[in-house]
């Protein structure tokens, strides 16, 4: 499969960035039904996934208007708080240039209706038409995070059924996202001029095994779109990603043990080794360093280890969940996450799996992918 190389990034990179698009003005427009006169509260219109807020507007007869400056599209959150405190629910939608018109009702802000919006069409268009798949990861989704909490509140017991039930959510969960990403490739394949192209790249990448597919999609999408502060996340992202592919040798480290002791990575040569990033405050974690521990106790004395890394700031909580996990391999801890920062790990569980030579043969290995990875290897 083609990649991107250092050198190809860095002139992909000075050619985006010497045709940089000047920020464009955008009117968001509209209507929220349903909220009582006397109530004198705010809509706030907020980047996406923070907390930063783009701008705020009182309602007036029903009515609202926002106005500014991007210098691409992105995705944004619409919100209302009334005097009283209460928050709406959240419309997620995205912010492109030009003017987008919003009627919305109060208690239902997130079915508003969105138009003058090419992109908001595309975006509501791909959802309709896988909107199965879509609607079976929502309802896992709630469904793993009531389990979750049980097993929070089961101090993350061995014994405790949400375990099972979390490992079943999570087998159909990782089917259907399957099939959402294999929708999402092939639409961002069909549709390389589309700016939801762009944003159906970067959920994608948020599992870092699926690098050598965005990076031969990424390839593809027009130069303008590539010119946009988001394609030009996405080209930094896929350059700190691009030593990390399979193929290429694991970067090295060293960090400390529960005793102190300075691990490592050189040290495991000569074995396959799962470095494994986790916390004791995840749960997935947890519920994973029972298919790892499995994994462990299987293939141990055929030559396979496991290198565990905590990001865990609370050395006794990292510890503790050691011990009530039965992690009997070697583990050690990174606080201030310089080699999390180092493998570019944005969520956990995450994992590379390398061969004796430290070569990267696998990446986010979960669950029972792990244990046919190693079946086809010892």
């Amino acid at each position: 499969m083609k990649t991107i190389t250092q050198l190809g990034l860095a002139l992909l990179s000075l050619i985006s960035t010497l045709h940089a698009q000047e920020k464009a003005p955008y009117q968001i427009q509209g209507t929220l039904a349903g909220v009582q006169k006397e109530q004198k509260g705010m809509l706030f219109l907020q980047r996406y996934n923070t907390d930063f807020n783009l701008d705020s507007a009182r309602i007036d007869q029903g009515n609202f208007h926002f106005k500014g400056t991007i210098e691409g599209p992105e995705m944004a959150n619409l919100y209302y708080i009334n005097t009283l405190g209460e928050r709406s629910e959240t419309l997620d939608f995205y912010i492109e240039k030009g003017k987008i018109t919003i009627n919305a009702i109060w208690g239902k802000l997130h079915t508003a209706s969105i138009s003058g919006s090419p992109l908001n069409t595309d975006a509501k268009q791909f959802e309709e038409t896988h909107k199965t798949i879509i609607d079976h990861i929502s309802a896992l989704t709630t469904e793993y995070f009531e389990a979750e909490e049980i097993l929070s509140q089961d101090s993350f017991s061995m014994d405790s059924p949400a375990r099972a039930l979390i490992n079943k959510i999570d087998i159909d969960l990782n089917k259907w996202s399957a099939q959402l990403s294999k929708e999402q490739a092939t639409y961002i394949d069909q549709n390389p001029n589309n700016a939801l192209s762009l944003f159906k790249l970067e959920r994608l990448l948020k599992d870092t095994s699926n690098q050598q597919l965005v990076t031969t999609l990424y390839e593809k999408i027009n130069p303008k779109l590539k010119s946009t502060p988001l394609g030009q996340q996405l080209l930094e992202q896929l350059r700190n990603l691009d030593n990390l592919k399979m193929g290429d040798i694991a970067p090295a480290f060293a960090l400390a043990d529960t005793t102190g002791k300075q691990i490592n990575l050189q040290d495991f040569r000569g074995k396959y080794v799962l470095i494994d990033f986790w916390a004791s405050w995840c749960v997935p974690c947890r519920v994973e360093n029972e298919h790892v521990q499995k994994a462990y106790n299987t293939y141990k004395d055929k030559g396979f280890e496991v290198l565990g890394i905590s990001t865990d700031m609370m050395l006794d909580n990292w510890k503790k969940a050691v011990k009530d996990d039965g992690m009997t391999w070697v583990n050690v801890v990174d606080p201030e996450s310089k080699v999390s920062g180092q493998y570019h790990i944005n969520s956990i569980p995450s994992n590379f799996l390398l061969d004796p030579t430290g070569k990267i043969i696998g990446i986010n290995l979960r669950g029972e992918a792990l244990h046919e990875s190693l079946k086809n290897i010892f």
